[in-house]
């Protein structure tokens, strides 16, 4: 079994990648433009100029005058993004690309995203951020309808595009650290803060990492090959595809979880579980229930039903668990535009890294490293890593794509209706203070599942680490 990663700062390598993939747009303000003489064209060269000059306020009033007397000309909304950002990040002392660039390198070995800026640097940062998706989500969203000329397209800045989502989602983690014990935001300062607790601690206020998220992943979606430059070790899956169906499926990944991202915005209950699936997939799940029905971390991101619950993908473990991906099947789904979860993460087989040889998926007190001979390990692995149906065409023929430690699991007991149902696991889920609200008696009655296995030790246990 391969060693769990132990990574710096989760963004801090794709961003110095991306600060240099994206020089050439929308962070570079001094590209020139061919000029013609409608107005429209003459404002923007003014724009062009005054951003090479450094006057971003005036650049941007000939801009917005630009795109007045022709709301179609792209060149005049790209310049207007150039010469607002670039205004916003001069507007303290010490924010330019270059500064953030030295924020992301001590990041790397503090594991504190932007370590080393000052609240009111990333207040402005984030200020600025904001003012630049304003004018790009106007533009991206006449792109997409045909009402710009097409010379700038969204794709064409869509990688700077993604730096700059990029540069929110680290805001976001940046000030999920301010309150954590160990973490500190100063350059220089040793810290203990680990980048697991950090991404698991968005879950407590997770509506502006989801909304941060979602910009990412949209962006990938629109142009994979931006993610695929960034984050290939993120690529698990579609590693072993040509250029053009590793783009596409990375391109269906991306959206998928733009989707799931989307439709958690207004949602609490959804976004701790798109939370817990990108978190799952940077490596980094929490190793606990987190969907309240005693099992910890049983599924894995493959889009079916892996503890027969009737949810999907609701508390997933490790991407890098030892899971083995059908790449031919991959392919020919790809091929034939297939981009559900379920067409896209085809497993032919899965098991534990490290890490998850010491969790007891179904609390039965039973763990693979405990095992007294390796039979005993390799009957605990049988019980808690294999489908119950090994061939993936047996499990879809049978539409069961559990494991089998839940074939003796009995879910719902009360055959409530399954809204019911679900609403008593949300409501364990977050019932996490010891005494309990609902006991265990009553988790059983009601949700059962992995509550069956639970005895009072176990039940105290269960708690640990929540509060």
């Amino acid at each position: 079994m391969r060693n769990v990663r132990k990574s710096k700062f989760l963004w801090a390598s794709a961003f110095i990648i991306s600060l240099g993939i994206a020089g050439c747009n929308i962070f570079n303000p001094t590209e020139s433009i061919n000029i013609k003489d409608n107005d429209a064209e003459a404002l923007t060269y003014e724009g062009y100029k005054k951003i090479r000059n450094n006057e971003y306020s005036e650049a941007e009033y000939y801009f917005n005058k630009a795109i007045a007397a022709d709301s179609n000309y792209s060149q005049a909304w790209f310049g207007l993004m150039k010469a607002t950002l670039n205004r916003m990040l001069n507007g303290t002392q010490e924010t330019n690309v270059f500064s953030l660039l030295a924020y992301v390198n001590a990041s790397r070995d503090s594991k504190v995203p932007f370590s080393g800026m000052s609240d009111e640097t990333a207040a402005q940062l984030q200020t600025t951020i904001d003012s630049v998706n304003v004018i790009a989500d106007q533009f991206i969203k006449r792109d997409k309808a045909g009402q710009t000329d097409s010379i700038v397209t969204y794709k064409s800045f869509s990688e700077g595009y993604m730096v700059l989502q990029m540069m929110k989602t680290m805001l976001v983690l940046r000030k999920t650290t301010a309150d954590m014990n160990g973490c500190s935001l100063q350059k220089n300062q040793d810290n203990s803060c680990d980048m697991a607790s950090v991404l698991n601690n968005l879950k407590n206020d997770p509506a502006e990492a989801v909304e941060s998220f979602n910009a990412v992943f949209k962006t990938c979606e629109e142009s994979p090959e931006s993610m695929t430059k960034m984050f290939d070790s993120y690529l698990q899956g579609f590693d072993n595809l040509k250029e053009d169906a590793q783009r596409t499926a990375v391109s269906s990944m991306c959206g998928a979880l733009a989707k799931e991202t989307e439709d958690a915005k207004n949602n609490e209950d959804q976004q701790a579980k798109t939370l817990n699936i990108i978190i799952g997939q940077f490596g980094y799940s929490d190793i606990m229930d987190d969907d309240g029905d005693g099992c910890v971390d049983e599924e894995i991101y493959d889009g079916e039903d892996n503890d027969g619950d009737g949810e999907i993908d609701e508390d997933v473990s490790d991407k890098t668990n030892e899971i083995v991906y059908d790449n031919d099947i991959i392919l020919k789904n790809v091929t034939a535009g297939k981009t559900a979860i379920r067409d896209l993460r085809v497993v032919k087989k899965a098991g534990p890294n490290e890490k998850y040889t010491t969790v007891d998926i179904d609390m039965n007190g039973i763990i693979i490293a405990n095992g007294k001979n390796e039979a005993e390990k390799d009957r605990e692995l049988e019980n808690e890593w294999k489908f119950v149906h090994p061939k993936y065409q047996d499990r879809v023929a049978s539409d069961d794509h559990r494991f089998v430690f839940a074939a003796g699991l009995g879910f719902n007991p009360q055959k409530l209706p399954f809204e019911e149902f679900i609403a008593y696991k949300r409501a364990v889920a977050k019932d996490t203070h010891y005494p309990p609200s609902y006991n265990l008696e009553f988790r059983k009655k009601y949700i059962g599942g992995c509550w069956a296995n639970y005895n009072e030790q176990r039940f105290m246990k269960w708690f640990e680490g929540r509060n």
